[in-house]
């Protein structure tokens, strides 16, 4: 058999609905398996959504940039600005500026880099910006102002006026750099003055600051939106796997149930048998009938085969008790039978006093032979027990060698209530395994008296080799044991019968070797 789980009893139905539900725990968790990968999923969407809007956000940032760029290319008086006091170029500038950056919701912001510096690096620079940034004081207005570069940003400006041409790669680490939430994405694009005569002349660099804001909080929205359906999608998996669960389970321990009910009353009904008596044998058989096995084939065909074997159980044990019955009474005729022809010659071959004695001997070995031998069955009644034990001790000592010590103490018994045939087979049983176990130059030792005036207690010792209590045991239950049954039936089949009077016999090993038996039998007063 296997182990026995601590936690779960070992039957049919516990094991179905374990396997059920661990059966069910290993789908649900195969199911929970798909929400990482809906997570990846939903990060995969993000990604490309952000990656799409910031491609699409550049496109549209450089095409409005160049256009700005060719635009500011045709002011020629761009070449004649410096840093001393506006003029009227200087205005027309910065009324540009305002105009483009004011009137272009893309644009948050635009500065022109004048190419040569001053000594410090300065930069001539002409900025607006729409919003305004924390760390800055508020503009009034489009400034001119010379204004100094320093990092990325000053390296990105000193390639495009020593190229004309923008890094990508200094580009990227300036739009690209950490930026806090709501900055700007940058386009420098190098400035040609077109002039007729001397064609496009390198004037500077113009910084145009992009809005980004609207795209922040597109993609923020749009990472709150798959939060809430990632919460929801996860929510609606663990309802319908709770609401799968509670209707899996349900269903489960109803077919379970129902499936394996026969077998358990079937079960049930046949663990009776191990703690049934034999006088309960048929009621037990009665209640096998009873099963229903509801149509399955397997529980029907193990119904079938108990009462098979149940109905041969008591033929097989009236056959049994009638056999060793008869055993019994042929080894206590081999054993009684030498003794008898010998007093039978003794009585031919003498007269007078000593012929009568034997005679008279003779006249008690046949009325005790009388009395215990085996009669029909005249149902319960009140039995004399006195004079049964005295003629079956007489009959089972008449063939024991003489060196055996005999003791003898019976007491005047009360009426004994039960089958008369059954309780002289007991003692006869007893008496003829003690007789046929006890040594040659052993004791046999036999009392009986009234232990109370409801019991009746017969004892019986003998001396022996040495028994172990499990011996003693395995005398009284022979079929319990694994091994083959040794010996004679007598012992169990008197338990039986004592058992069956509401009585009982015990064995236990004397300390000198052998055995003592103990039988109690109610009396008629104590079942009344």
């Amino acid at each position: 058999m296997p182990e026995k789980l601590p936690f779960l009893p070992y039957s049919l139905r516990s094991r179905l609905l374990f396997l059920g539900g661990a059966t069910f725990l290993l789908c649900a968790c195969v199911i929970l398996l798909f929400f990482p990968l809906l997570n990846i999923t939903l990060d995969g969407l993000l990604d490309r959504s952000i990656r799409t809007m910031k491609e699409e956000k550049e496109v549209e940032a450089t095409t409005i940039s160049r256009l700005m760029v060719l635009e500011f290319s045709q002011l020629k008086d761009l070449l004649t600005v410096t840093p001393e006091v506006d003029r009227d170029i200087d205005r027309y500038i910065k009324n540009l500026l305002w105009q483009k950056v004011t009137f272009n919701e893309i644009i948050e912001g635009m500065e022109l880099i004048r190419t040569p510096g001053d000594a410090q690096g300065q930069h001539l620079t002409y900025l607006f910006y729409r919003r305004e940034a924390p760390e800055l004081k508020p503009m009034a207005g489009p400034q001119k102002s010379l204004k100094k570069f320093s990092g990325l940003e000053k390296e990105l400006l000193d390639s495009i006026n020593n190229r004309q041409m923008v890094d990508k790669t200094l580009l990227e680490s300036v739009n690209r750099g950490p930026k806090k939430e709501g900055e700007m994405l940058l386009r420098y694009m190098p400035v040609h003055v077109l002039l007729p005569d001397e064609g496009a002349i390198y004037w500077g660099v113009a910084k145009i600051g992009i809005d980004t804001s609207g795209m922040s909080q597109m993609l923020l929205f749009q990472s709150q939106e798959q939060a809430r359906v990632r919460k929801a999608i996860w929510l609606e998996i663990i309802l319908s796997l709770t609401v799968a669960g509670l209707i899996a389970v349900g269903l489960i321990y109803l077919w379970v149930r129902n499936l394996t009910e026969p077998l358990k009353n079937l079960s049930s009904v046949a663990g009776d048998l191990k703690t049934a008596q034999p006088r309960d044998f048929d009621l037990w058989l009665d209640n096998l009938k009873r099963v229903d096995p509801r149509g399955q084939a397997e529980v029907a065909d193990l119904q079938h085969s108990l009462i098979r074997l149940g109905s041969a159980i008591p033929r097989i044990g009236r056959r049994l008790i009638a056999e060793e019955g008869q055993a019994c009474w042929g080894r206590v005729v081999a054993r009684a039978l030498p003794a008898l022809l010998a007093f039978s010659d003794q009585r031919r071959a003498q007269e007078g006093k000593l012929a009568e004695g034997i005679l008279e001997r003779l006249h008690t070995a046949f009325a005790d032979w009388q009395r215990l031998s085996p009669s029909a069955e005249t149902g319960w009644q009140a039995v004399d027990l006195t004079p049964v034990l005295e003629s079956a001790w007489r009959l089972i000592t008449l063939g024991l060698p003489e060196q055996v010590q005999l003791v003898q103490e019976i007491d005047t018994l009360p009426p004994v209530w039960g089958s008369p045939a059954a309780l002289k087979m007991a003692i006869l049983y007893l008496l003829e395994y003690a007789g046929g176990s006890v040594e040659p130059e052993g004791e046999l030792f036999f009392r009986a008296s009234a232990a109370s005036p409801a019991w009746v207690q017969i004892s019986l010792e003998f001396s022996g080799p040495q028994v172990s209590p499990e011996e003693c045991r395995q005398l009284l239950e022979p079929f319990k044991g694994s091994g083959e049954i040794q010996g004679s039936l007598g012992p169990v089949l008197t338990a039986a019968i004592a058992a069956q009077h509401g009585g009982s016999l015990k064995a236990q090993p004397q300390p000198r070797g052998g055995l003592i038996f103990q039988l109690k039998l109610p009396t008629a007063s104590g079942t009344a």
